[in-house]
């Protein structure tokens, strides 16, 4: 990550509000050089990646899941903004994926099976087409790096897990079986 480093989020977990102060005003400038870098190389962005950027808000989803297929990784979130749909990334892999493990403190790192997007970068990596690198930051403390072609994407409406703002229709669907 270059420009949303783990160590300025960590930082910005502090509790003294001048930390706090100089961490929003530090954040804010990488903010505004990343923008500026993407306004670089967004028209460049195949198929996946600029629907990616206009479509979808990823910080807080929940990561369901990621695995390997084949040249693909694939990357199962339920977003956290309404309608909490599923979406799964597929991406089409020009190398290994890398994932680093402990980039954040423990404390700082959910204990349950599922963690959230914090945030991500995008790179352009070169060539012709070129390709793409993008770095995500997970709240169980992996930082994870791909460097792809494209991305594929599916969303669907998310049943199980529920979306919280539909906690109680739950149980109408298990009424509506047949034979019920």
């Amino acid at each position: 990550m270059k420009y949303f480093t783990p160590d300025l989020y960590v930082r910005g977990q502090s509790q003294d509000d001048g930390v706090l102060d100089e961490v929003d005003r530090l954040w804010e400038e990488a903010g505004e050089r990343y923008a500026a870098y993407l306004g670089t190389v967004r028209a460049e962005f195949p198929a996946g990646l600029r629907r990616l950027d206009s479509s979808y808000y990823l910080h807080d989803a929940e990561v369901r899941g990621m695995a390997r297929l084949g040249s693909s990784f694939i990357i199962t979130v339920q977003l956290d903004t309404p309608p909490q749909s599923l979406v799964t990334f597929t991406f089409d892999l020009v190398e290994e994926p890398v994932i680093e493990k402990g980039v954040l403190p423990a404390e700082l790192c959910g204990s349950g099976r599922v963690a959230d997007w914090l945030y991500e970068e995008w790179e352009k990596v070169g060539g012709n087409p070129p390709t793409w690198a993008m770095s995500i930051l997970l709240s169980n403390g992996w930082e994870v790096r791909l460097h792809f072609r494209d991305i594929q994407i599916q969303e669907a409406e998310a049943l199980l897990p529920p979306p919280q703002s539909d906690l109680t229709r739950v149980p109408a669907l298990a009424s509506s079986r047949p034979g019920s």
